[in-house]
């Protein structure tokens, strides 16, 4: 190899600058050196080279050259003198590329050259042909999202950024394409700007990995229960207006409070596959948008209380003694006849029998569990929900009809889990310790701060104390539609009242790892669903304005909590606010894709005393 010479090194054009007994010196395009071996390079002309890489060639005519090769094999040398009337440096290095390319000719520059077959060389030209208009339909496709002139016909090829979108793929080809970080949040705006998705589509079930397709699986025959027949006795179930699921109604008869609850377990058992997949999902799912099931529908129809004109129920007597606590004196499998009601039909008979005598055993009951150091939290909430296209909030305040039915479900879970725990069954009771910090006081910044030091409640098989009810100990029994735990429940009541063997502390440890887990992740997305549609809710009134409590300062932060909306607002405005100020506010901007909104208020409080 002589000094001039053209190599090729690595696929990229050099030229030996130096020759040094065993090693070479080369120049590669781009200007860098380096000392290699001989056998390291490919050589391809003696040279000289004037530059790197050699100026491009004129195309010659690769389908005559093909003809003239024809069937032999020329060496190389003679292939480039054939395709460009001389040898020199250039032309070496444009022959070498041809057949790299490999689309009319075979061989290499020490093997020689041979012309690939017609046939072939079209099957080439053809695929070469297609890639060349693939390659300018995406970047006319590319155009058009840039330029947000998409078609209907491309919405099945943005199927990649929608799987960012909903967290179901990290990487797109696409968006690097288009120089878009691969975030599900700027795949989500994008969609909306494209208008491939509208602001009612909501992400976060995907994101979250929440299945919310119906349960379709069927539903067994119930089994033959012997029952007592309740329906003399007035049962009512008292819920949210448009609730479809009703599984708890009460009564009142003989001195004892009654607790009915629905009788799923009755068709359904532990190991089951519909117990399955209730365990793999942990709980119904509220969403806005949609309310998904942890049973087929079937269960609801079948079981929901006051749905049919009788009803299956598990039904608990609870005597609520002078001391306010809640006894189990019967549990019984039983038949009923429920009348519906919401919680504004409730008041309209707050004074009849059985209301009546409930609200008052439950007025005991109330009185031990504050003495017990129950927290009374009285905090805002709203229910929203998507009506016809259209993000609507309600306003759900606690009023005497929902505390009424609310301590009876209480009374139900503390009085069947005393009588577990005293009989020794493996059971999901329900714990929660105490908050590190107990504030107490009716303000609203006293109420957040006490939710925001509070524990998580945990399912357990040991008994013990949940704080914030002031209940030792406490269990959940009245939900088995729409709570795993509670229906886990129902099975082992079950084998009690048939005689059956109980469920064993492993089997009730199997099923409640991982119903709970699902469980979390479902109260996570209805979260983040109803935060996202707040967010949409107020896209839509860009007019909002409102009142907001101070209740926190973190850091460089103030917290606002806006009752109307049940909702904390972070603001780092450099106000000098106090804790429990209330403020003025103005909506500015809302951000359904990054759960972010922005309010202006008055730069003096209006110093008033925020409501209970």
């Amino acid at each position: 190899m002589n000094t001039g010479a053209l190599v090729i090194y690595h696929g990229k054009s050099a030229q030996i600058t130096a020759v040094n007994g065993e090693k070479i010196e080369i120049r590669i395009e781009g200007g860098a050196t380096k000392s290699v071996r001989p056998k390291d390079v490919e050589f391809l002309h003696p040279g000289p080279v004037g530059s790197l890489p050699p100026p491009e060639m004129p195309e010659p005519d690769f389908a005559l050259l093909a003809e003239l090769i024809a069937d032999e094999k020329t060496s190389f040398a003679e292939f480039t003198q054939l395709a460009y009337d001389k040898n020199d440096a250039a032309c070496a290095y444009a022959a070498y590329r041809c057949l790299q390319e490999k689309l009319y000719f075979t061989g290499s520059v020490a093997d020689g050259v041979t012309a690939l077959p017609e046939d072939e060389v079209s099957a080439r030209l053809a695929a070469l042909r297609e890639k060349e208009n693939q390659r300018q339909e995406r970047e006319a496709f590319l155009e058009r999202i840039r330029n947000q002139s998409v078609t209907q016909e491309d919405f099945p090829k943005l199927r990649e950024i929608e799987a960012v979108a909903l967290g179901e793929a990290a990487n797109s080809r696409l968006l690097r394409d288009l120089e878009i970080e691969a975030m599900p949040e700027k795949a989500h705006r994008l969609l909306l700007d494209l208008g491939v998705w509208d602001l009612l589509r909501d992400p976060w079930p995907s994101r979250l990995g929440a299945e919310m397709c119906k349960v379709e699986l069927p539903l067994r025959a119930s089994r033959e229960i012997s029952r007592t027949d309740l329906t003399a006795m007035r049962a009512l179930a008292i819920d949210n207006e448009g609730s479809n699921d009703p599984d708890d109604a009460v009564s009142f008869a003989d001195g004892l409070l009654w607790v009915h609850v629905a009788d799923p377990g009755c068709a359904i058992d532990f190991g089951d596959e519909i117990d399955l997949e209730a365990r793999d999902r942990g709980s119904s799912s509220y969403l806005p948008e949609k309310v998904t099931g942890m049973l087929p529908d079937e269960a609801r129809l079948r079981f929901g209380l006051g749905l049919q004109e009788t009803s299956p129920a598990l039904s608990f007597g609870i005597e609520i003694d002078d001391q306010g606590e809640a006894v189990l004196k019967d549990m019984v499998l039983s038949t009923i006849r429920v009348e519906r009601f919401t919680y504004e039909g409730a008041a309209a008979i707050w004074e009849e029998s059985p209301l009546r005598e409930i609200r008052e055993a439950l007025e005991r009951f109330r009185l031990r569990r504050e003495a017990n150091g129950a927290f009374f939290l009285r905090l805002p909430e709203v229910d929203i929900k998507v009506i016809d296209g259209e993000v609507k909030l309600f306003p759900s305040p606690v009023t005497p009809e929902r505390e009424i039915v609310a301590n009876a479900m209480l009374a139900a879970g503390q009085a069947v889990a005393r009588r577990m725990a005293e009989e020794g069954v493996a059971f999901p009771f329900v714990t929660q310790a105490p908050p590190e910090i107990d504030v107490r006081g009716t303000s609203l910044p006293e109420m957040y701060a006490l939710r925001h030091n509070a524990a998580a409640s945990v399912v357990e098989l040991t008994p013990g104390k949940h704080s914030g009810l002031g209940l030792e100990p406490y269990c959940r029994v009245t939900s088995p539609l729409r709570r795993y735990a509670d229906l886990l429940a129902h099975y082992q009541l079950h084998r009690l009242l048939e005689g059956k063997t109980p469920l064993s502390v492993e089997e009730m440890e199997k099923a409640i790892t991982p119903s709970e887990n699902a469980s979390g992740i479902r109260r996570k997305l209805e979260r983040y669903a109803d935060e996202y549609f707040l967010m949409v809710y107020l896209l839509a009134h860009p007019e909002w304005e409102g009142e907001g409590v101070v209740i926190d300062k973190q850091s460089d932060r103030f917290v606002i909590a806006i009752a109307d909306l049940a909702y904390e607002y972070k603001s780092r405005y450099q106000g000098n606010f106090k804790i429990g100020d209330t403020v003025r506010l103005k909506l500015v901007s809302a951000d359904p894709v990054t759960l972010k909104s922005v309010f202006h208020f008055a730069v003096s409080p209006m110093l008033k005393e925020p409501s209970a």
